[in-house]
């Protein structure tokens, strides 16, 4: 009588730890988000996810409070307020921002974690038509966004020697300091390897957890990210942040 078991591949994919799944995306993807596609997951690396995001803003801190103090006087002295009320008003929203900005951080992460998750599982299931799961969909944003934290992990003692956020490997980087309160340099400040080479995962990983092929995939990846960039610049744009 012949026996059926499980190929070794099929058993290291539902065996895979969280570890080597995170260490797998950045060298070889489709590993694993075949492993996301029998078990999400999710839940370790996510916590991970908020509380670097959390503990990067902590140490940055500082940095972001200089650079919105400098503006939020700026526009109080276009406005005309006088120099008593700037002086109370930067001291009060300084005493804040310590105590926020790392939670803010945490909230945002979680929050357009949860958001994504949901917009791949539309453009996946209702657009292509593929079979995927939010908590697979979750699996996929979460180990994907490891990317991104590198890049920040990366840039983090760039910025704090610095002194600034704007720090980053793009195409901005061709532009002139005069114009980074632009459209265009808060635009082309997305377009850089990081955020480039999550797309290109995020798409295997979408592909791999819905039954569809990557080449189906990108480019609705792509035109959604790139649209976010596009609104997130006009609106930095207009507010002039």
């Amino acid at each position: 009588m012949s026996h059926i078991t499980a190929s070794p591949a099929s058993e290291n994919e539902k065996e895979m730890n969280i570890l080597a799944r995170i260490w797998n995306v950045f060298v070889a993807p489709a590993s694993t988000f075949k492993a996301v596609r029998e078990k999400p997951k999710w839940v370790i690396p996510f916590i991970i996810t908020v509380l670097i995001s959390a503990g990067v803003m902590y140490f940055l801190t500082p940095v972001v409070i200089e650079e919105g103090r400098d503006k939020m006087i700026e526009q109080m002295e276009k406005r005309g307020v006088p120099e008593e009320q700037i002086d109370q008003a930067v001291e009060q929203g300084i005493k804040v921002q310590k105590v926020t900005i790392a939670p803010m951080a945490a909230v945002g992460s979680a929050v357009v974690t949860l958001i994504l998750a949901a917009v791949w599982l539309f453009v996946s299931n209702v657009l292509l038509g593929g079979s995927s799961r939010y908590a697979q969909l979750l699996g996929v944003v979460v180990y994907a966004g490891f990317i991104g934290l590198l890049g920040f992990l990366i840039k983090l003692p760039i910025m704090l020697s610095q002194g600034t956020m704007n720090v980053h490997f793009s195409l901005a980087t061709l532009m002139s300091d005069a114009s980074k309160e632009t459209f265009l340099y808060k635009l082309l400040a997305n377009v850089e390897l990081f955020n480039l080479w999550t797309i290109a995962v995020t798409s295997i990983g979408i592909a791999l957890v819905a039954g569809l092929k990557t080449k189906k995939v990108w480019p609705w990846v792509a035109l959604i990210t790139v649209l976010y960039w596009v609104v997130a610049a006009a609106v930095g744009g207009a507010f002039g942040g």
